[in-house]
């Protein structure tokens, strides 16, 4: 391997650094290619040998950042073996996640997604439908059986993410009030209590 592919890795992992810090400071809609060449300490070539464009870009960090989170929360749901003490762990591991990344969550969780097309969105796709499959089958183990009958993916990441997404939103703004351990606490019992409920409406 030569010493110029042996760097590829490392200047495409400083172009999404730097592209990650621009979109935080400036804004999706505000930020250049230039803005990111420069913060990368990159060049003109070698910005545009990686990423075509500002979309392309973004979808790349988009889906990395998505692939992160969904293993940090899958790593935590595999260390469980009961259905509560499942939906608990990824509620906590996502907001754990959030406040050890703040801007990536606000990159996640403020920036208004580009359109994504092609192999792009089938790659999206096809991380989400993993994770929700893991998920559901986890949950639907032994011992919980009957907790998520027929429930969809949406439902079930809206039931398990939603709410601590939208706490997480005002805690990265700085006007969330309750303490982070505790909202925690909270909004995983929330979960817990919304899926027990499905399953009581089916009896």
């Amino acid at each position: 391997m030569t010493a110029r592919r042996a760097r590829t890795p490392d200047r495409r992992r400083a172009i999404l650094d730097a592209a990650l810090s621009c979109f935080d400071a400036l804004g999706w809609q505000k930020t250049t290619m230039a803005d990111v060449r420069d913060r990368a300490g990159a060049s003109t070539g070698s910005l545009y040998h990686h990423f075509p464009g500002k979309e392309e870009l973004f979808a790349a960090l988009y889906l990395e950042t998505i692939r992160e989170t969904q293993e940090y929360a899958l790593r935590a749901l595999r260390r469980e073996r009961s259905p509560r003490g499942a939906v608990r762990a990824l509620v906590a591991s996502y907001l754990r996640w959030v406040s050890r990344n703040p801007t990536k969550a606000r990159f996640l969780l403020t920036t208004r997604r580009a359109e994504f097309g092609g192999t792009t969105q089938a790659e999206l796709d096809r991380l989400n439908d993993a994770f929700h499959d893991e998920v559901g089958a986890r949950l639907a183990r032994p011992g919980g059986a009957g907790v998520l009958p027929r429930l969809g993916a949406d439902v079930l990441g809206a039931i398990l993410v939603g709410p601590s997404e939208a706490f997480a939103r005002r805690w990265l703004r700085g006007r969330a009030t309750t303490p982070l351990a505790t909202a925690t606490a909270q909004l995983a019992d929330v979960a817990w209590h919304s899926l027990e409920a499905l399953r009581g409406r089916r009896r």
